[in-house]
């Protein structure tokens, strides 16, 4: 499948999963949300793994890099629920939505990908529309 076509379906599937999140603080504590939706979200994993993703069974031993981006992804998410609990989701998913830019410089600083002037300003429009959005 193309890689666009992937990344409309993970666009789509985070909005929903924003709109959602925000629904459940309604009646749920942040911390329970966290647990149960990082739980389910083990089942569309383990079936892309199960089903054969790029790699098949056996599982490799995860490299360092791995683990330090899942430990990374889940203390993300015990902040974005906790904040998505006390705040409004209209500021807090975009706010949090910025982490687009910590790759991207990362990218250009570390991995030496060329900075553009059409890159340089799709960085800018991406903080400009966060912070409009924000307030």
């Amino acid at each position: 499948m193309d890689y666009r076509l992937l990344c409309l379906a993970a666009l789509a599937c985070w909005g929903v999963w924003g709109y959602l999140s925000k629904l459940a603080t309604r009646t749920v504590a942040d911390s329970h949300i966290a647990f149960w939706a990082t739980v389910a979200s083990l089942v569309p994993i383990a079936a892309f793994v199960l089903l054969g993703g790029p790699a098949r069974l056996p599982l490799a031993r995860p490299s360092p890099v791995v683990l330090a981006a899942g430990l990374a992804a889940g203390g993300a998410t015990v902040a974005f629920y906790s904040a998505l609990g006390r705040g409004p989701a209209s500021v807090v998913i975009p706010l949090t939505g910025m982490y687009i830019l910590v790759p991207a410089v990362l990218g250009i600083a570390l991995l030496r990908e060329p900075l553009t002037l059409t890159r340089l300003l799709g960085l800018a429009c991406a903080a400009l529309a966060v912070l409009f959005l924000s307030r």
